[in-house]
């Protein structure tokens, strides 16, 4: 009878351990938890972005700037402005004291005028007399007209006379071209004059920058002196690398007046692009090429390729090959792999 008892307890109890093991929850598998990694996403939008180069140069005199010359031969006695001086129209700028040669050359024209007046006039008595014909006075007349010119010429040009050299225009004297003493021949430039109206902008671009520029591309031109902001166009692209800093020089004219010799930075409107403008530090690149990472609805990483259009700053523009209704893994994206789930920064906060 007691036996009978002890097993069935014995039983009893089996039963109940079969009953726990088969109804207590599921251990946790073994195993490192599934991959995931914390970063920022931002919705893309494709549209028109600018294109631009950016050079450094200073304000020139370009093709501004003129030779100021002696008309007459003579002696510089006197230059009455600097380098760098604003001038006004009609404004002196040097005096000119006529040589022996100039003196000599002039009172010669002079003898050669008063003779001729007389010859013409002894012809024209003369004829009166019958004893020159009219082709005489005529030859003697172009004489006198000869002489006369003659005498006017160097008159105009000063010959002979002490000269002042106006400013022809308002404008800022660039340099000065000749020493004062000794004499000097008529053409000689005394200094340079730019009008102030007139002044570019020479900036230096690499050549492959270069080729992206056309006269006629409109520019910002930031004087670093001051900060100020010029609007301007480019006016002209050089043929040929500058043997001294292997750049392209660009000229561009200004809409405005800016103080010659400032220094600039200049920003160029080259044309637009069409394209995702994303965070440079969104695209990564390995051996296969540059690429990003988009995430689905549920976060899921999926790594993209693509192609960049340009880039300025923090920013490039990607080609428009990506899905615009998935959002762009940013900061926090060299953490992800291709089919990683993300956790989005701040989300639950």
């Amino acid at each position: 009878m007691k036996t009978s008892h002890l097993l069935a307890g014995l039983a009893a109890i089996a039963l109940a351990a079969i009953a726990y093991v088969l109804t207590r929850p599921a251990a946790p598998a073994d195993g490192p938890p599934a991959p995931s990694a914390t970063v920022s996403a931002i919705p893309i939008t494709q549209r028109s972005v600018e294109l631009h180069v950016s050079a450094w140069g200073s304000v020139v005199a370009g093709q501004a700037e003129t030779n100021i010359a002696m008309a007459a031969p003579g002696v510089i006695t006197g230059v009455l402005v600097h380098p760098g001086q604003a001038v006004t129209a009609g404004q002196a700028l040097a005096v000119v004291a006529p040589d022996p040669q100039s003196i000599a050359d002039l009172r010669k024209a002079e003898d050669a005028a008063r003779a001729a007046q007389a010859q013409r006039g002894h012809v024209a008595a003369l004829l009166q007399q019958h004893l020159a014909t009219t082709a005489d006075l005529a030859a003697a007349t172009q004489a006198l007209d000869d002489a006369t010119a003659a005498l006017a010429a160097l008159h105009n040009a000063g010959t002979g006379e002490n000269q002042t050299i106006r400013a022809p225009f308002a404008g800022i004297v660039t340099a000065i071209t000749a020493a004062q003493g000794g004499v000097q021949p008529a053409g000689t430039a005394v200094l340079k004059l730019a009008a102030a109206g007139g002044l570019t902008v020479l900036v230096g671009l690499p050549e492959a920058d270069a080729l992206r520029v056309r006269p006629g591309d409109a520019a910002t031109v930031s004087l670093l002196n001051t900060g100020a902001q010029l609007p301007a166009t480019v006016a002209q692209r050089a043929a040929m690398l500058d043997p001294q800093t292997g750049l392209v020089d660009v000229t561009l004219a200004l809409r405005d007046t800016a103080p010659l010799g400032e220094p600039v930075g200049v920003t160029i409107t080259t044309g637009t692009v069409t394209g995702y403008p994303v965070p440079r530090g969104a695209v990564l690149n390995d051996e296969q090429g540059d690429y990003v990472y988009q995430l689905d609805t549920h976060n899921v990483a999926h790594r993209e390729a693509v192609h960049v259009l340009d880039a300025e700053g923090g920013t490039v523009v990607l080609a428009p090959t990506l899905d615009p209704a998935m959002k762009l893994a940013t900061t926090g994206a060299y953490q992800l792999s291709d089919g990683m789930t993300a956790t989005l920064q701040g989300a639950g906060n």
